[in-house]
């Protein structure tokens, strides 16, 4: 069964008296549910840009989108940002490549995982504390208990990434 669809996907980006720059041209792929699929290329070839165009992350102004994203069937180009919301974090979500500047400095780890666990699962909370602490440890984060407690500088960069990773599980 075919989970996401994309067809001849196209990001441009524009700007009043600058030439347009075509960040994607022509990309097009499946993945079937249970099946894992890498975007490989180097630097500036539009990988990052593709995965936010599919989210729907990319900013409505000076972005021109064309082509087809199908989600479980479901148009992703055309849902407006209130049914996107829905979707991600609960049925879609995305792990960005630098995740101190994915991680609000400021809230710990805790908060920001029961927040995702608030919205889209609707735990609140001491379940939502519980299943924070279930989802780091599935993930590899060793004492995940007091790391809820803690600050994303005080992790390191891989355990950061593993935290995104549990609150995109």
């Amino acid at each position: 069964m075919t989970l996401l669809e994309v067809e001849d996907l196209s990001v441009t980006f524009t700007r009043r008296g600058r030439r347009d720059v075509h960040a994607v041209d022509g990309v097009s792929f499946t993945v079937d549910a249970g099946q894992t699929l890498g975007l490989v290329g180097e630097s500036g070839s539009g990988k990052s840009v593709t995965s936010l165009a599919i989210m729907g992350l990319l900013p409505k102004r000076g972005v021109k989108v064309g082509g087809s994203v199908r989600f479980d069937g479901r148009s992703l180009l055309r849902l407006k940002q209130d049914e996107l919301r829905d979707l991600r974090g609960r049925e879609m979500a995305m792990v960005f490549q630098d995740p101190l500047s994915s991680l609000n400095p400021v809230v710990p780890i805790g908060t920001q995982v029961t927040e995702v666990l608030v919205r889209h699962r609707d735990l609140s909370g001491g379940d939502a504390r519980r299943e924070a602490a279930r989802l780091l440890d599935l993930v590899g984060i060793p004492d995940p208990q007091r790391r809820l407690k803690e600050y994303p500088h005080q992790l390191s960069g891989g355990m950061r990434q593993r935290a995104l990773v549990a609150m995109a599980v």
